[in-house]
């Protein structure tokens, strides 16, 4: 009986608590957070963590005011950090983002897109696209790629690594796609 008494007058303090100091609160993160909702959420979130931990709190305690206070700034300036990553990570996406992605007018037949591959492929030297030809269009392996050119295994791969670096960088807003379809070919 002793312990639901207990039970209930923590809530009651609680909700007192909660009461008296969530609109303060709520207009001191305004200092930080122009946002009304955001300010909300984050005053909320303060006192719901409170509430989980309210068996190791004392709210009638004289720093229980600073404490939370001291919760609701740090609260607010994660969020602020958080808000700014974020705008550093769109930025950088932005910057990044391929052109296929950006020039909606532009779009490319597959016609146009294996030119592009194959006028990329020309400023190869001739064993480096035979080697690619052979590769990602016939299909054959390196042994059998390095066979038939009378070259090792390892000048195979060194030349398909070569090939592909070019790629990459030539057509690196198209890459994804030539890829998908160079194995659709396969």
């Amino acid at each position: 009986m002793q312990k639901i008494l207990f039970e209930h007058n923590k809530e009651a303090v609680f909700k007192q608590f909660f009461e008296n100091y969530y609109a303060p609160f709520c207009i001191y993160a305004k200092r930080y957070i122009d946002d009304k909702e955001t300010r909300e959420d984050i005053v909320s979130e303060v006192f719901a963590t409170l509430w989980n931990n309210i068996d190791s709190f004392d709210l009638h305690s004289e720093t229980a005011v600073a404490y939370i206070k001291i919760c609701v700034k740090n609260s607010c300036l994660n969020h602020l950090k958080h808000q700014e990553h974020e705008c550093v990570y769109a930025e950088f996406i932005r910057q990044r983002t391929p052109i296929y992605e950006t020039e909606t007018d532009s779009i490319y037949t597959l016609d146009e897109l294996y030119r592009l591959l194959y006028e990329t492929l020309k400023k190869l030297p001739e064993q480096y696209r035979i080697v690619f030809t052979k590769s990602f269009f016939e299909g054959k392996t390196y042994a059998e790629i390095a066979e038939e050119l009378h070259i090792s295994v390892k000048s195979v791969n060194r030349y398909k690594q070569k090939t592909i670096e070019l790629l990459r960088s030539e057509l690196k807003d198209y890459l994804p796609l030539l890829l998908l379809l160079l194995y659709q070919d396969m």
